[in-house]
């Protein structure tokens, strides 16, 4: 009974286990759903203004909506907008103070672009997005992300830009089913692993209930023998005759032997029960065990492919989001310091552009090879998404973390492809920023991270740059 008892709680303890990943997918899904819908929002509230007013001349004010337009594409953080936002202010009254002196300015020249210039910022920007789900989503849905893929080579009106941004809506709505549907296969295992519980635990007191009436059976026949024995003794005392003493023993010994034969009969009875109780209990055990090993089996594929990047085997969004929540609760706790890193490919786009996206997906997984070779095992590679990668290292300040980058875009820097007799080089952008007492959140901390890479980028690339 013991050892049923501890095998028990160890099936209990796994059953816990599965309800904590159970709401952990809740969790996520929940934050995927949030942010489908807060990037929904970000592109229906600013890419119409971007593409109505950004002009077609080499100017300042040109290359920073070029820049603001690329950063709400990619979905940055509100912290990286406003930097950019001011940047384009400062521009704004820069030029038109040229133009009221005379100076060539944006304001005289200021002409929209045409229809097909802007569908083609529309197909550009789209591209993007397809590209960022194929790195999100299974492999499953690649078929129907490379047909919108091919509609968006082939549109050519504002209709056509319409219809693909409805697909593409209810693909998302699709993806997003389907995680519930696997999060409802989990939740009707986990309900039916319990009631395999309850079967066994039923089996269990059956079986004390058996062990009880063979307890209580024994108690009836010592209190049977003992009146008989008590009435042999007495009859033994009161005998006159030896004939008459030797009839009161054989129907003493008579009356025992009969409570013995019904004894072993009733024995015999519960023993039979009790062993039929036994064998159901292991065969449900055994089918119990096995459910629970395939399942335990199923939930580390599950959790693998959920945090995994599927093109470049690097920790996915999900995963970063999960560590940041982490470290932030030991920062607040503990005081325990922590730098963040954010990578960007530089060019990346004019890569994918020119030599195609294999040649892209390939320069992506070469600085994911090459950044890991330099971490420690505590650090966190992450893919953000699209051509940007996060690194946490905890333990780690500023200056150190900002060493390590510095190295991390040496390292990149040797990356040399050759395509059809032509070398592709690959740089990277990074920006550094330590957690500080003053973060009450994680995002303050990406935030800075974010602008360090945008001015990284703005002072001519392939550096790295500590807010």
């Amino acid at each position: 009974m013991a050892e049923m008892d501890s095998r028990h709680y160890e099936l209990q303890d796994r059953i816990d286990k599965l309800e904590t990943q159970k709401s952990t997918l809740l969790r996520e899904l929940d934050d995927i759903e949030e942010q489908y819908g807060k990037t929904d929002k970000l592109y229906k509230k600013y890419l119409p203004l971007i593409v109505d007013s950004v002009a077609d001349s080499d100017s300042m004010f040109s290359d920073v909506c070029k820049e603001l337009s690329l950063a709400l594409k990619k979905g940055a953080s509100l912290g990286k907008l406003e930097y950019i936002f001011n940047q384009l202010k400062d521009v704004l009254l820069k030029e038109e103070v040229e133009a009221v002196h005379g100076k060539k300015g944006w304001l005289p020249s200021f002409v929209k672009k045409s229809s097909s210039s802007l569908i083609e910022d529309f197909k550009n920007g789209y591209h993007d997005i397809v590209n960022s789900l194929k790195s999100t989503m299974g492999k499953e849905y690649n078929k129907r992300l490379d047909l919108i893929t091919d509609k968006l080579n082939q549109c050519s009106t504002s209709n056509d830009i319409n219809e693909i941004r409805n697909v593409l809506f209810a693909l998302l709505q699709t993806y997003i089913s389907d995680t519930a549907q696997d999060r409802e296969k989990i939740t009707a295992f986990v309900q039916e692993i319990v009631k395999g519980i309850f079967d066994i635990e039923t089996s269990l007191a059956a079986s004390y209930k058996h062990t009880g009436d063979i307890i209580k059976l024994n108690n009836g026949f010592e209190s049977a023998l003992t009146l008989e024995l008590d009435g042999l003794k007495e009859s033994s005392n009161v005998a006159q005759e030896l004939e008459d003493l030797k009839r009161k023993i054989a129907e003493r010994l008579a009356a025992i032997d009969n409570a013995l034969k019904d004894k072993r009969a009733k024995d015999q009875a519960i023993k039979n029960g009790a062993k039929q109780t036994i064998e159901a209990f292991k065969k449900g055990f055994v089918k119990l065990k096995k459910e629970l090993t395939e399942a335990t089996e199923q939930s580390k594929e599950l959790e693998e492919k959920m945090y995994q990047d599927q093109l470049t085997g690097a920790y996915n969004r999900r995963a970063y989001d999960k560590r940041a929540v982490e470290e932030m609760d030991r920062f607040q706790r503990y005081g325990n310091v922590f730098s963040l890193l954010l990578i960007d490919a530089d060019h990346f786009k004019n890569i994918n552009d020119k030599y195609g996206h294999a040649v892209g997906d390939k320069c992506l997984k070469e600085i994911i090879r090459r950044t890991m070779t330099l971490l420690r095992k505590v650090d966190m590679l992450a893919r953000y998404g699209g051509e940007e990668f996060t690194i946490i290292m905890p333990e780690t300040d500023k200056q150190a973390a900002k060493q390590a980058a510095e190295k991390i875009r040496k390292n990149i820097e040797k990356i040399e492809f050759v395509y059809k007799e032509k070398k592709v080089k690959v740089t990277v952008s990074i920006g550094v920023a330590e957690i500080s007492k003053d973060d009450k959140k994680f995002e303050s901390l990406f935030e800075r991270a974010d602008i360090a890479v945008y001015q990284a980028k703005s002072n001519g690339r392939n550096q790295v740059v500590a807010n």
